[in-house]
């Protein structure tokens, strides 16, 4: 079965199923290309955001135990939303 198969059959799915398909494919992406593959826009965005912060070192953020316990904090914040949401 081509790629182009693939994707007219996707294509003619209702939205919803679509939609849920789009999901799987995220939660699988690994597991399909490879272990070592990289989407080349995720590539071109960390390619990005180092020479960003090779030329403006200054942008960088130090990391403390205080900014730790600031993250744990943001995490759990973000988890409790999300169970209570459900």
């Amino acid at each position: 079965m081509s790629v182009e198969h693939i994707a007219n059959t996707l294509l003619q799915l209702p939205h919803e199923e679509r939609r849920r398909f789009a999901d799987w494919f995220y939660q699988h992406e690994e597991e399909l290309a490879g272990n070592d593959y990289v989407h080349p826009e995720v590539k071109a965005e960390v390619l990005r955001r180092r020479e960003e912060v090779l030329a403006h070192p200054e942008m960088l953020e130090p990391v403390t135990d205080e900014w730790f316990d600031q993250l744990k904090r943001k995490l759990a914040d973000a988890r409790s939303a999300k169970a209570s949401a459900r």
